[in-house]
């Protein structure tokens, strides 16, 4: 059996019950088929980057589990069928992270983030100078040799 993380995107307006009891009940799909699931997580309802089916928020959930490819195919048939998830992903890894997933990371790293957003202000503006004031230079050394 290989290692795979599903991770889906419930409904806006579902509940937190709601979107945990559909990844129970997708966990317990993958074990009475055969399968393991290691991991299950719910990732709480954030803002999506674009509207998906007229949702502007979605409830993120991760699965992790280890299956065959019956198993794999046989729930992304059945993910794509369910109504209450507007999107998912199905990606086969080599080994499982103990850390808390990339989601649960991201709060913590957008507002590292956001409070450096001006680096890259200055730095290009630091680099506008360099060059002006290399324009400077080089008009000057080609007057001096024109005179």
């Amino acid at each position: 059996m290989r290692l795979y993380e599903n991770i889906f995107i419930g409904r806006q307006d579902l509940s937190q019950q709601q979107v945990e009891a559909l990844g129970v009940s997708l966990g317990l799909f993958v074990t009475q088929n055969g399968g393991e699931v290691v991991r299950n997580e719910y990732c709480g309802l954030r803002t999506l980057a674009y509207p998906i089916r007229k949702n502007h928020k979605g409830h993120y959930y991760i699965i992790q589990m280890k299956a065959n490819s019956s198993i794999v195919s046989e729930l992304n048939r059945t993910m794509k069928i369910n109504e209450d998830i507007i999107r998912h992903l199905i990606v086969k890894v080599d080994e499982f992270d103990n850390k808390e997933n990339l989601i649960s990371q991201a709060k913590s790293y957008n507002d590292d983030v956001f409070l450096n957003k001006d680096i890259g202000y200055r730095a290009a503006n630091s680099k506008i100078d360099i060059i002006q004031e290399n324009k400077e230079e080089v008009l000057e050394t080609t007057s001096e040799v024109e005179e």
